[in-house]
């Protein structure tokens, strides 16, 4: 809770001054009107505070947090603890600041009579997603938040699981192409013009290689600031665009049609599908609302927007298997195991067994792409500094040349 300053007066204008704690500045007014003063001004105190400063969110609260917190909670309220108890003692476990304020805040709120859905709601910033919050909503109403919270941490632990897989097969070749960024940046900026300086004194022609590398080093050492300023203005402006909704439906079209990266995308995008969508179906949520909060789940805008698409033919009464069947993005058997699912009335539990499907071909997917990625990298490696050498050592192999030509010449003359 924040502390706020505020200045009122009563019915006989007499002026009232006090700190008050409270959520945000309009649930001070609230109060103050509450007890029939006039509120005049309401300020939130701004002093230097070491506890607060601790509590800076950088990064938002890591997935591990989520996983543990949404776990013990699911266990205690099984045990059949109340909510207000829960929260007491996960605030006590909290290992980041950040998320042990937030917990003080929701248990403040509980205490307060209100749900735990809204609670969270409430807070400044989100710590989970709607998807989270509209199925322990759902749990709350139903009186089933043990096992939704239980079904909620494993989604949580497959989110996390996803994500590490992702990294791990992405940082081995993205620590090669640093090297070799790094290898060449400092070849052309070192040795590059040590060599130049060294064979201008021969006052030869250059082979081209040579020349080549000259020139882009005299370039990167004489017009560095214009190379940054250009590489700024395309960072910047590429983040701009891509903010948008239509430059990044460009890129994730681009990044679908990458060998091998675009078929993991894809296959990534299908089990969160398939997975996220069993769940809310499974937990009482409609179809509509379940096909919603799914789509706004996909990071891939291109199935996000073939998700909308469909929810809108299933609000008028169509099945959900026919737009699936018509994106060239969803493949056939998805489809067809949707149509089982409408048919049979278990779509949630047909979707969990495609989920476990696309699940593993996810993880045979990164495994594939990280051994396909590490050789591609090596060779590039090997070809930029095997260029440089090339063009650092060309001159010399003809100066030998022109050399062992001239004691030839010599020789046959005396």
């Amino acid at each position: 809770m924040r502390k706020f300053r505020y200045f009122a007066r009563n019915q006989e204008g007499k002026e009232i001054k006090d700190v008050m704690e409270a959520r945000d500045s309009a649930a001070v007014t609230d109060v103050l009107h509450d007890r029939g003063l006039i509120v005049v001004s309401v300020k939130e105190e701004m002093k230097f505070d070491m506890e607060r400063l601790n509590e800076i969110n950088i990064g938002g609260v890591p997935m591990q947090d989520k996983v543990v917190f949404m776990r013990q909670l699911s266990t205690m309220v099984s045990a059949g603890l109340s909510i207000t108890k829960c929260l007491e003692i996960l605030k006590q476990q909290a290992t980041n600041p950040y998320f042990q304020r937030v917990i003080v805040d929701v248990l403040e709120s509980v205490q307060g009579g209100m749900s735990l859905a809204e609670s969270f709601r409430n807070q400044s910033e989100n710590v989970f997603d709607d998807i989270t919050l509209n199925l322990i909503q759902a749990g709350e109403e139903s009186g089933n938040l043990d096992t939704i919270l239980a079904r909620l941490a494993t989604e949580l632990e497959e989110q996390k699981s996803m994500g590490a897989k992702i990294k791990s097969a992405m940082i081995y070749p993205a620590m090669i192409l640093l090297v070799i960024i790094a290898v060449v940046v400092i070849m052309m900026v070192v040795l590059v013009p040590s060599m130049s300086d060294m064979y201008s004194e021969f006052g030869a022609d250059l082979p081209w290689a040579t020349q080549f590398l000259i020139d882009a080093s005299d370039f990167l050492l004489g017009y560095w600031w214009v190379i940054l300023t250009l590489l700024s203005v395309l960072v910047i402006g590429g983040k701009m665009f891509l903010d948008t909704e239509k430059g990044k439906n460009i890129l994730d079209k681009m990044i679908l049609k990458i060998p091998s990266i675009g078929m993991v995308i894809t296959k990534m995008q299908l089990s969160n599908f398939t997975r996220i969508l069993s769940l809310l179906l499974s937990s009482g949520l409609s179809i509509i609302q379940a096909l919603e909060l799914t789509a706004n789940s996909l990071s891939n805008s291109v199935f996000k927007q073939t998700i909308l698409e469909a929810k809108e033919e299933v609000s008028k009464g169509g099945s959900l298997a026919v737009p699936i069947a018509r994106s060239k993005y969803f493949p056939l058997i998805v489809s067809q195991m949707i149509a089982v699912g409408e048919e049979t009335g278990e779509m949630d539990s047909v979707l969990a067994k495609v989920s476990d499907y696309y699940k593993e071909e996810v993880d045979h997917a990164t495994d594939n792409l990280s051994a396909l990625l590490e050789p591609i990298m090596l060779i590039l490696m090997g070809g930029a500094i095997g260029f440089i050498a090339l063009a650092i050592y060309m001159p010399m192999f003809q100066l030998s040349e022109v050399m062992s030509l001239a004691i030839d010449i010599v020789y046959t003359l005396v």
